[in-house]
């Protein structure tokens, strides 16, 4: 989980070599789409975050830093620089944009199958009380020499059965028990179910259940931010909510996961995809042996050459006659 993400900064530096310098801002994760019959290795893979933290960032120079394979860090190379948000739903808080294959770079994307759709959390009994943690930037402690992800652990509190209000507008989101901070914007949201285990008690005859964190863990959403009012509003009977300033209550805002689905299978990235992939299967046909440029004295034979021998043929069938 830990290597899922990648930290959004702003270029401030660029040297001769390539190498960029900046700040960081927020944090986005990797979804991968496998292809093949057994799943194979990533083809499409897309760094998601905050659609607030891309519009907050349009005018500047962005790079995604990532954690270098045996050390160090790297960029992560995009595929063009558009942003895709979500197709029809102005409210879901999730921009994404395609990123090249990296071959040095530690990461290890999210399927997209674990992505916690409604069915998903329904068929996993995954509701209010499950366990939630979400893995982003700690900015103060950003690290150095390689990224350091914070890990930030609480509960589902809510799943609204009807839309919320956000800076957007109202939308559709859930709500968890967990603290957000400067940075986590943008960061995945994991949820495991609760276990029910069966234990038996001894020597008295009689089993005992208790609740445990069960196995495995699925996408929940993306950290959207936090509910919070203003010191002076605290004692009013109502109050509006101001994500960038005030008390911080405790009460994360998720993005649902079934909108980063829907984002990515927008019909102008399927489109994309299919590009990509036929491009990708033309490249990789082989040609006819026929088709091959030839060089010079293997297998063509200039017209000279042809009269040469054709001449000399016929004189040694002539002398064979006689």
């Amino acid at each position: 989980m830990l290597n899922c993400v990648g930290f959004v900064g702003e270029v401030t530096h660029r040297d001769t070599s390539g190498t960029v310098e900046g700040d960081l801002h927020a944090t986005g994760f990797f979804v991968s789409i496998p292809i093949g019959e057994n799943g194979g290795p990533p083809s499409f893979v897309y760094f998601v975050t905050a659609k607030h933290v891309a519009k907050d960032l349009a005018d500047r120079e962005l790079y995604f830093l990532v954690n270098k394979t045996g050390g160090g860090v790297t960029t992560m190379p995009t595929l063009g620089s558009r942003w895709y948000t979500h197709p029809t739903d102005p409210t879901a808080d999730v921009a994404i944009v395609q990123v090249a294959d990296p071959r040095n770079a530690d990461i290890r994307a999210v399927n997209i199958k674990s992505l916690g759709t409604p069915e998903m959390l329904r068929v996993m009994d995954i509701g209010v009380g499950d366990d939630v943690f979400a893995v982003g930037l700690f900015t103060p402690v950003a690290g150095s020499a390689r990224n350091e992800a914070i890990v930030r652990y609480g509960n589902v509190a809510m799943i609204p059965q009807e839309q919320i209000q956000t800076e957007l507008g109202y939308a559709d989101v859930y709500l968890i028990e967990a603290r957000s901070i400067g940075g986590l914007s943008g960061c995945p949201v994991f949820v495991r179910p609760t276990a029910t285990l069966s234990l038996t008690e001894s020597p008295n005859p009689y089993i005992k259940k208790i609740l445990a964190v069960g196995i495995g863990s699925v996408l929940l959403g993306v950290m959207h931010g936090h509910w919070d009012i203003k010191e002076s509003e605290m004692n009013k009977a109502y109050f509006g909510h101001d994500r960038k300033h005030g008390v911080n209550l405790g009460i994360g805002i998720v993005v649902p996961a079934q909108k980063i689905l829907e984002t990515i299978n927008q019909p102008k990235l399927i489109e994309m995809r299919e590009k990509q992939l036929a491009a990708t299967k033309q490249k990789n046909v082989p040609g006819m042996d026929s088709a091959r440029p030839k060089r010079r004295g293997q297998g063509t034979i200039h017209k000279r050459r042809f009269r040469e021998r054709t001449c000399k043929s016929n004189t040694q069938d002539r002398r064979d006659k006689k």
